[in-house]
């Protein structure tokens, strides 16, 4: 595998708008989408290159592609995409089975979370694979932060 999926820029000559909601998805790579889209499914797609995540949490569409006239929704995935779910468990992080709750419960009994902390260190020793276990095929650190402050600021110092 190579060194990480954190490494994976995105580009704004890349990305594409997602018909179903209007806003622009980010390219996501053919190994991703090899890895998360169910098998039938992804057997009738002609060519798996060339299609974008929606991440906006309200729209169905997971993955597109415009030119192929594409659209896989949440039931087309083999997982729980977390940034398009409200019920737990609610997935932060794929590599390492992190979820909101996990991160939510250990800032309610410890004050604070150490998932930032703890995933950094496996990346480091080159043990994440975002790019096959994320359904963004990308790190997932960004996510994780913004759930340990939504959880400190909802939990932390009571």
């Amino acid at each position: 595998m190579k060194s990480c999926c954190c490494e994976i820029g995105d580009s704004k000559d890349c990305t594409s708008v997602c018909k179903e909601c209007s806003n622009t998805g980010k390219p996501v790579m053919e190994i991703t989408l090899k890895s998360m889209v169910k098998k039938p499914v992804l057997e009738a797609i002609g060519n798996p290159e060339g299609f974008y995540c929606c991440e906006t949490p309200t729209c169905e569409v997971v993955y597109f592609n415009n030119e192929q006239q594409v659209y896989l929704h949440k039931q087309d995935v083999k997982v729980r995409v977390g940034i398009k779910e409200t019920e737990n468990p609610v997935p932060v992080c794929y590599c390492f089975g992190w979820t909101q709750k996990k991160i939510f419960d250990q800032v309610m009994q410890q004050g604070h979370s150490t998932a930032v902390r703890e995933i950094s260190a496996k990346i480091k020793a080159g043990e994440c694979a975002c790019e096959i276990k994320n359904p963004s095929g990308r790190c997932c650190l960004g996510s994780v932060n913004k759930v340990v402050k939504r959880g400190l600021k909802l939990y932390g110092n009571k």
